[in-house]
């Protein structure tokens, strides 16, 4: 199995594991507003969880989205460009990226390895090792840090490299 395999196979388990993440949230907040409805009680947790789960949707689809070129982002400008404009803009876009996804990853990675030295909890409905609520951090931006730089290499590596981008014929 190729390490590009293994790659892709990483980025779809994560967005995966974003869906499941996606039904859970769809469960536990019906699941509390039936219980509401009918004046049953509470499930402890349930707007904590959610919170985290959110967070963690967003994190963990990142990568898998900018894989496929299927992130959002403003065309007003480049539908406007052709040709070499339009492929300078994009490479510059993937360098700012790489650039930034890079910079937060090295500030992810040190809080994460404090908090998880410190033992650091989350008190609220329900207590919370902090790490645990951080580790697709540093996990989603060190991916977000390959996708970049396979963008550009993509892009710089052969004349048509762009298309090579899965989503690249809907989106640029």
């Amino acid at each position: 199995m190729s390490i590009g395999r293994i790659y892709e196979g990483v980025l779809v388990g994560l967005a995966i594991l974003a869906g499941l993440l996606l039904v859970f949230l769809v469960v536990i907040i019906g699941g509390e507003a039936i219980l509401r409805l009918f004046n049953i009680g509470l499930l402890r947790g349930t707007v904590q969880f959610s919170e985290y789960a959110l967070f963690s949707l967003a994190m963990l689809a990142a990568p898998w989205l900018l894989f496929n070129d299927g992130h959002l982002r403003v065309t007003v400008m480049l539908d406007n460009l052709k040709g070499r404009a339009k492929a300078r803009v994009l490479l510059l876009t993937d360098v700012i990226g790489l650039v930034a996804s890079a910079i937060a990853l090295r500030y992810a990675v040190g809080v994460f390895v404090v908090s998880y030295q410190r033992g650091q909890l989350i008190f609220n409905d329900v207590v919370v090792s902090e790490w645990l609520l951080q580790w697709q951090v540093p996990l989603a931006l060190a991916l977000l840090v390959i996708e970049f730089l396979r963008r550009i290499w993509l892009v710089l590596g052969t004349p048509t490299g762009r298309a090579a981008l899965k989503g690249a014929q809907d989106n640029a």
